[in-house]
């Protein structure tokens, strides 16, 4: 900028200097006296010295406000604008030109503020878990489905590293493929998608967790229920006449003159037929259940005196570890239905060992936990398959019963193995 004001001047005063020059040797020349002519002498050289220190003085006040324009621009404030140059000059165009970007700069600002706004709270209501991390691993940036799978605020997480989490084996895992990821209260399968980013220069990864097996469950239960539905309404159509039939036939059989060997016989079979009836007749209904549990009717109840009752009824030996005062909003019928399924399979598992049975609460949910100290699980996968079952009577609707149940509250079953011995059920219970 110096060296332009020095061209700019000496190109001004090589302009000045020819007709100055030659007013002056008219001047000289002329007959006059030598005070005039001294005294029109300086008054020539103050002219352009004046008019050469205004425009300089213009140029350098123009030139400092666009300076003062362009470094607010830098720093990001975009409300100042320059003034006082003339539309129809150069400098005029680029007065105007710097408005005109400082005008789409603030609205390219406002309309990013606006989008980033707008990803937040998108962000916020997705029901995935997103976080990222940087390129030390540590965790930069978590939303409200993290929050509640990790059990920690968006400020606690951002001060862990993936390996502070279990999730280390994220990085090289393969993409669009489902993982399985740990919190505290079990381990879940889940849909994972990464990608990159970068962030003030620094490259960032983007993982994306969607728990697709909730997704899956649903339909699957729905695919039970109408399965069910229909099986059962034809099965039992047709059970029906045939356990009234073999009633009948009984009866009829026992006043024929047949002979004794004979009757015995045929009564025998139609006794055999009706029992293997009603005995299909009651499976059917089990899995009726299934495809008919209504809705919970939630109210206050004490899940101690829930818990108590079970055992009570059962009249299995169990050890209990009972917070007090337990007050949570369920449906008591549904849930002593649930826990009593799992009571009768920890039993079923060790006969003869205690059980154990906990609860605990905090302020967001409640934990029950039943362990037995049985074989444990030898297939996971299919527990809470309908019609699965590793039982001899066993018709496999018992823990599909239990998680509809637990999921019409909003809550969480699961069935691990322990690491020392048994299988441990635990149900986690949303606290309204």
């Amino acid at each position: 900028m110096k060296n332009f004001f020095n061209q700019l001047q000496r190109s001004v005063l090589w302009a000045a200097l020819p007709g100055n020059f030659i007013a002056l040797v008219m001047i000289w020349q002329a007959d006059f006296s030598i005070y005039l002519q001294a005294l029109v002498s300086v008054l020539l050289i103050l002219v352009v010295l004046v008019n050469l220190y205004y425009l300089f003085d213009k140029l350098n006040e123009q030139f400092l406000s666009l300076a003062n324009l362009v470094e607010a621009l830098n720093v990001g404030d975009y409300t100042l604008r320059a003034k006082g140059a003339a539309e129809s000059s150069a400098l005029g165009d680029l007065v105007q030109q710097i408005n005109r970007l400082a005008d789409n700069l603030s609205t390219t600002r406002f309309e990013y503020k606006e989008s980033q706004l707008l990803l937040a709270k998108l962000i916020k209501q997705i029901g995935v878990i997103i976080f990222a991390c940087d390129e030390n691993q540590k965790i930069t940036l978590a939303n409200p489905a993290a929050e509640r799978f990790f059990e920690k605020s968006e400020s606690k997480l951002i001060n862990h590293t993936l390996a502070d989490l279990n999730l280390v084996d994220l990085i090289d895992a393969p993409n669009n493929q489902l993982v399985m990821v740990a919190n505290k209260q079990a381990s879940s399968r889940l849909h994972l998608y990464r990608d990159n980013f970068r962030e003030a220069g620094k490259q960032h990864n983007l993982f994306i967790l969607s728990d697709l097996e909730t997704v899956l469950s649903h339909q699957e239960q729905k695919a039970w229920k109408d399965l069910v539905r229909v099986l059962s309404h034809e099965i039992n159509n047709s059970l029906s006449p045939i356990i009234s039939l073999t009633d009948t036939l009984n009866k009829i059989s026992s006043s024929l003159p047949i002979d004794g060997e004979d009757k015995e016989d045929i009564q025998g079979g139609l006794t055999i037929i009706g029992e293997r009836a009603t005995r299909l007749k009651s499976f059917i209904q089990g899995y009726r259940q299934l495809a008919t549990l209504p809705e919970p009717q939630k109210k206050q109840h004490d899940l101690v005196k829930i818990i108590s009752s079970s055992t009570e009824l059962l009249g299995y030996s169990c050890n209990l570890q009972l917070a007090d005062n337990c007050i949570v909003e369920v449906d008591a019928a549904q849930l002593e239905q649930c826990l009593i399924n799992l009571l009768k399979n920890a039993h079923e598992a060790a006969p003869q060992q205690t059980i154990d049975v906990s609860l605990k609460q905090d302020k967001q949910q409640v934990v029950i936990e039943i362990r037995d100290l049985g074989a444990g699980i030898s297939n996971p996968d299919n527990l809470f398959v309908p019609l699965y079952t590793t039982k001899k009577q066993g018709t496999g609707t018992g823990l599909a019963l239990c998680r509809q149940i637990v999921s019409a509250h909003n809550g969480v079953i699961s069935l691990s193995n322990h690491p020392e011995r048994g299988c441990v059920a635990k149900v986690v219970l949303p606290v309204n």
